[in-house]
């Protein structure tokens, strides 16, 4: 991790306010712009900045993420995916026909979580592992792409590529990954 991400996660631990400035200052354009390319809304991203702050703000301590910048990110994405579910749902006039999984619990068994959970906990390791057998430029685009979701268009600009030479990138990496899940009999 980065010494100024330490820095920072020392500061959300000393309950320092500073830690939000400091964040907002460090990666609000980044996590601005996912926000942006999920929810396609200006005012909607800003919230949903906002609101990752105050959710990091309340999350460390006792969260002491490995790495403070991924931990933002995740948190960025879930909040602006949710959003835009929730927004969905609305168009659709389901916003009051959801039902909470947790009002069920007798329907799902411990069991199946336990057993998802160690099948997710395998998925991530093996992931883990593929990605650090790619260039780091091809994991690099595979990543933004895919995590960060960036275009075709801004990923060709980034790294000075043709968008053909971006989407062969990514093709060939789907298909590694795919060889590779079915090498490791996750596929």
């Amino acid at each position: 991790m980065h010494e100024d991400d330490r820095d920072l996660i020392r500061l959300f631990e000393s309950r320092d306010e500073q830690a939000i400035a400091e964040t907002q200052e460090r990666y609000g354009s980044l996590c601005g712009s996912l926000a942006g390319r999920i929810l396609g809304n200006a005012q909607d991203s800003e919230e949903c900045v906002s609101d990752a702050m105050l959710q990091i703000w309340n999350a460390i301590p006792p969260a002491k993420p490995k790495s403070f910048r991924a931990f933002l990110i995740t948190v960025t994405k879930r909040l602006a995916l949710n959003r835009l579910e929730q927004r969905q749902a609305i168009k659709r006039g389901g916003a009051n026909a959801d039902v909470s999984l947790e009002a069920l619990p007798d329907v799902f068994a411990a069991a199946d979580d336990t057993a998802l959970a160690a099948e997710q906990q395998m998925l991530k390791a093996a992931f883990r592992r593929f990605l650090a057998g790619l260039s780091q430029e091809n994991r690099i685009i595979f990543v933004e792409h895919y995590w960060l979701m960036c275009s075709v268009n801004e990923l060709a600009e980034e790294h000075e590529m043709s968008k053909s030479a971006v989407k062969m990138s990514l093709m060939r990496t789907r298909k590694k990954l795919e060889a590779f899940l079915r090498k490791e009999g996750l596929l």
